[in-house]
């Protein structure tokens, strides 16, 4: 195995264990290997790309001891892993009724990117044709909210199963699609 592959494989285990800002996930990747902040910054490029992993915030104790912040320093970004186990989405699905408005903002951010890139692998499979995945996103999430909850309840239970990447999900999402569209 080459060493870049080992290298992106810890990577994504360390930021699959616990969201960490640039900085600490290049301290904790150095506590194993001798990577450069040049390999590592190329690693989360190809990541972010690939959508695997997500931008969840940001740590501003890289500015310690500065009191007038005038610029962004990439060392401050903190990065999540993006699940696609039907439960890990379900739980996802569920945060968007919770009363905590910082939740719903993310668990919104973390579903709108796994489903688009359910989007472009059905589009690249020529499977669905999408002209505005938002426009359909806002449509599934209003249509999930808008439902009595035995089919609420339904619904999230499909829409899990759709973005996840288990056995027949890509078939299972468009068939969801073309469900919502249908309303």
């Amino acid at each position: 195995m080459s060493k870049n592959r080992d290298l992106k494989e810890l990577t994504l285990k360390i930021i699959g264990e616990k969201e960490l800002s640039k900085k600490k996930l290049l301290d904790e990747l150095r506590k194993k290997s001798n990577i450069s902040d040049k390999t590592l910054n190329e690693i989360l490029m190809s990541f972010l790309k690939d959508k695997k992993i997500c931008i969840t915030g940001y740590d501003f104790d890289v500015y310690t001891g500065i009191k007038r912040i005038q610029s962004i320093k990439s060392d401050g970004i903190v990065f999540g892993l993006i699940k696609t186990d039907p439960i890990e989405i379900d739980i996802l699905i569920k945060q968007l009724e919770s009363d905590d408005p910082s939740k719903v903002k993310d668990a919104l951010y973390r579903l709108k990117i796994i489903f688009k890139k359910k989007i472009e692998q059905a589009d690249d499979g020529r499977k669905i044709y999408i002209q505005n995945a938002d426009d359909i996103f806002n449509k599934v999430i209003f249509q999930i909210k808008s439902c009595p909850d035995d089919q609420k309840a339904v619904l999230r239970n499909k829409l899990a199963l759709c973005l996840s990447g288990v056995e027949g999900s890509d078939e299972l999402f468009e068939h969801f699609i073309n469900y919502i569209n249908s309303k």
